[in-house]
């Protein structure tokens, strides 16, 4: 019998943009593994976004999109600030 070589579980992984990280953090229980990921601005510990994904690319993606997203010019803001 030969025993299949498992790929290792990626490790918990920070991503930045700007003034935002995203977390994404291993969740390995006994029923599956569950990614979940938090977007926060730099030095706050509130909560933007969250998500829970069942593989790291999808918590990846999703993580790397709402950055991309928040990264973006943002028009209505720019003119409302400055009102």
């Amino acid at each position: 019998m030969v025993a299949a070589k498992l790929a290792p579980e990626p490790p918990n992984t920070r991503l930045s943009v700007g003034n935002y990280i995203a977390d994404i953090l291993l969740d390995a229980r006994p029923d599956g593994t569950i990614y979940h990921w938090i977007v926060q601005r730099i030095g706050s510990a509130a909560i933007i976004q969250w998500g829970q994904e069942y593989a790291f690319e999808d918590a990846y993606s999703a993580v790397t999109a709402y950055l991309e997203n928040l990264s973006r010019p943002n028009k209505s803001r720019e003119s409302e600030s400055s009102k």
